[in-house]
């Protein structure tokens, strides 16, 4: 297993994160697609950043993004401007029920989706610790009681060795993140409460389009 790599200053920027879950939600009554994905970019880049010791997790969101940019890009592009209209219309044509050549863009958010309920909680328990805790055992808490409850037993003991290397809450974020200490704690907290009404949003479409068990 690959060890936390500790030995070099990386730049993790949670503001970039924060400002893509702002402008996602500038609409009202609209969730942004673009920005959601901006916000997940910088979130992949947390796992990359970690070298081996996360690379299935970052090899899978970046799948996951990549099918949503290509719909965002592609000849139906317009539909998918924003999380609603991007379920409406594939609610509308069984995109969502037949498999097709580029998978489903609802099925695609929803795994990215249930990685953010874990992503948001784990911030939030994080920023409620101590300097000295270890992340290794918020992050294995929250996995349990987040995204534990989709991943089959190699995947849930994969994550489990990963976040077993994972370092005191001080040492993650002075190693993984562009900012200082203190900064980042700041900007965790900014990122939980505009990631929190997203997840939510999305959490309320996907219910009411009888997606959230999509396989």
């Amino acid at each position: 297993m690959a060890d936390f790599p500790d030995d070099a200053k990386h730049d993790f920027d949670l503001d970039v994160v924060h400002q893509g879950f702002v402008k996602c939600r500038e609409s009202s009554d609209q969730l942004i697609l673009r920005n959601y994905l901006e916000a997940y970019h910088e979130l992949n880049r947390f796992f990359r950043l970690t070298g081996r010791l996360f690379a299935f997790v970052a090899k899978d969101l970046e799948e996951k993004i990549h099918v949503l940019e290509s719909h965002l890009d592609g000849p139906n592009g317009r539909h998918y401007v924003t999380v609603q209209s991007m379920t409406d219309f594939e609610v509308a044509n069984n995109i969502t029920k037949v498999k097709h050549k580029l998978p489903s863009g609802s099925r695609s958010l929803l795994r990215l989706h249930r990685g953010l309920e874990f992503i948001l909680e784990f911030m939030r328990r994080m920023g409620e610790s101590s300097d000295d805790d270890r992340s290794s055992t918020i992050a294995a808490e929250t996995y349990k009681d987040t995204l534990a409850h989709y991943h089959p037993w190699l995947v849930q003991k994969m994550a489990g060795f990963a976040m077993y290397m994972l370092p005191s809450r001080r040492q993650l974020f002075e190693t993984m993140c562009k900012h200082n200490y203190a900064h980042a704690l700041e900007l965790l907290d900014s990122v939980v409460k505009a990631g929190k009404p997203v997840y939510e949003d999305t959490q309320n479409i996907f219910a009411n389009h009888g997606l959230l068990d999509l396989p």
